[in-house]
Formats: C-alpha cells, structure tokens, sequence
C-alpha cells in the first residue's frame, strides 16, 4: 500500500497500525480456522451426557454409559473418559466417533498427522486404539490407525501418521477411538479406562504423501500372495501387537508378536485369506509405534 505524499508522520504511523492489526485479525483467523477442523477437539462442550459433535457408545444399547465427562484432563476444563463397563454380565467397550451420527466432519487440507494427549489402563492386554480415515468425495484417500496395549499412568502425546493412498485433498474426516480387546476387538475387560483431550491435525510431519517411514520400506514380498515378511530385529525388544487394516480403516486382523516368535529378524505371517487390495498396518510396542502397508495381488 502506498501512503498519499500528504499524509502527514502521525497519519501514517496511525494507517499502519490499522494495516498490523487488519493483518494480524487476517492471520489469526487462519490460524483459528486450521486449529478449528476438528468438532469440539478438547471435549470441552457437552450436551445430554455427550461431547458435542461426537457419537458414542452412550447411545447403543439403551441404558449403556461408557463414556463420560471429567475433569481428569490435560488441559482446558474437560476431557473425555471411557471404560470398559458391565451391561447385564456383558462387558461393554467405549467407543467414540467424530460428527453427527458418527458420519465425519469437512476438511480442507492434506493432514499429515493425527494427534492427541492421552492416559490408559489396560486391564488383560485391552488396547487405546485410534482409527482415522480421511476420505474425498465418499473415497477413502489416507489412514492412519494405532492399537497400544500399555497402561500410561500420565498424559502422553501420541502422533498417528496418516498414509495417503492417492494425491487427492481429502473433504471429510472420520476419527474413531475406543477400548478394544487384545484377540478380537470386542474381547474387553472390565476396568480397562481411557482417557483423551486435545486432539488435533498436523500439516507437518517431515512425511511426504508418498512414502512413511519405518515398516513400508521393509516389508516384503510387496504385492504380496500368501505371505509377509516383517524385519524386527532393530527396533522389537519386548512383546508387541501387530494390527492391519484395510484401505477403509477397519481392523481385520491384530497378532500378538514376541520377540522369539519365528526367530528374532523377521515376523512372518499368512495372508492366503485375504481378499485383494491395499492394506495399512500398525505395530505397537511399549514405547513406540511403526506404521506400514502392503498389497495384496490375486
């Protein structure tokens, strides 16, 4: 902007003041604007025993809460807890899902990461886990998903990377977090808690839209047929579960590895039952956790 010649040395200094404030409003508003894409992202509001903009286990079946308000939270008034509760002799898992009837929320960027504060208790191998699908135009386009059986006794910042299977900019985001068992999903115990606030999406991770790191550059035969090959030995030292998912974030199949199981290199396992396609896969230690995919040729 050009100031007029006749302006004089206070109008000036006043017109750019006025220009500083107008761009930092603009550059605030951005800010607030990518901070904002995720709905209620601290579970701060609530309304009839749910976070807003989020479904819950509380729905289904009538008379089940499993999942509450608390002020246990890392930061801001609240955070969300959910625990693995009695329902008539049946233990219930929690489990919550972004947007009105579970359905996402619209995006506009290209996340690079998912990522939140939480606590866990895990009661006979029960695991934190956390599903994300970013989707365009109803297609899935990137996954990222975590399955973490240690209990964390303080809040703890966990970062999912999201893989990107095309180069699409995703228009929706799905996020699902819940208890699940340690064989079948459902296979919960009771006493097992979770606890989650402070959730968010990073746009920088060092992580391009084509490759991660860790497991996908490793994994072999890749487009598999029958089997696949895990090298573990640099980075497996206790016992660790392998989740896979597929192109649509839905866990089919967790496997619990130990580090003598098929000698200490290589963790092999049959995929003769799958059907084609691409596959997504996490692999939880105690402190750490490696993200993969594979395909599988018919």
């Amino acid at each position: 902007m050009h100031l007029q010649p006749g302006f004089s040395k206070k109008t000036k200094t006043k017109t750019m003041k006025k220009i500083l404030i107008a761009l930092t409003a603009v550059l605030c508003c951005h800010a607030m604007a990518v901070m904002a894409q995720i709905t209620n992202p601290g579970f701060e509001n609530w309304t009839s025993g749910d976070p807003d903009g989020w479904v819950t286990s509380n729905a289904f079946p009538a008379g089940l809460v499993n999942v509450t308000q608390t002020t246990d939270r890392h930061s801001g008034s609240y955070a969300l807890r959910g625990e693995v509760v009695n329902l008539f002799g049946t233990p219930m898992g929690p489990v919550i899902q972004s947007g009105t009837g579970g359905t996402g929320f619209p995006i506009s960027e290209q996340y690079h990461s998912f990522e939140l504060f939480y606590k866990f208790t895990s009661i006979g191998g029960d695991k934190f886990s956390v599903n994300v699908v970013l989707e365009k135009a109803g297609n899935p386009v990137a996954q990222g998903a975590a399955a973490l059986p240690a209990t964390v006794g303080s809040y703890t910042h966990l970062t999912v990377p999201l893989t990107y299977m095309t180069g699409d900019v995703p228009d929706l985001a799905i996020i699902q977090i819940s208890i699940t068992g340690p064989v079948t999903g459902s296979d919960y115990h009771l006493g097992s808690v979770m606890f989650a606030d402070d959730l968010l999406f990073s746009l920088s991770t060092g992580i391009d839209n084509n490759s991660f790191p860790g497991l996908n550059r490793r994994c072999f035969p890749d487009p598999a047929t029958s089997i696949v090959n895990i090298p573990m030995s640099d980075f497996v030292s206790g016992a660790s579960v392998l989740t896979i998912f597929d192109a649509r974030g839905r866990e089919v199949r967790h496997i619990a590895i130990h580090p003598q199981q098929n000698g200490k290199d290589v963790f092999q396992f049959s995929v003769e039952d799958f059907p084609a396609g691409l596959y997504l896969y996490s692999i939880s230690g105690q402190n750490r956790i490696d993200h993969g995919k594979f395909t599988i040729a018919r």
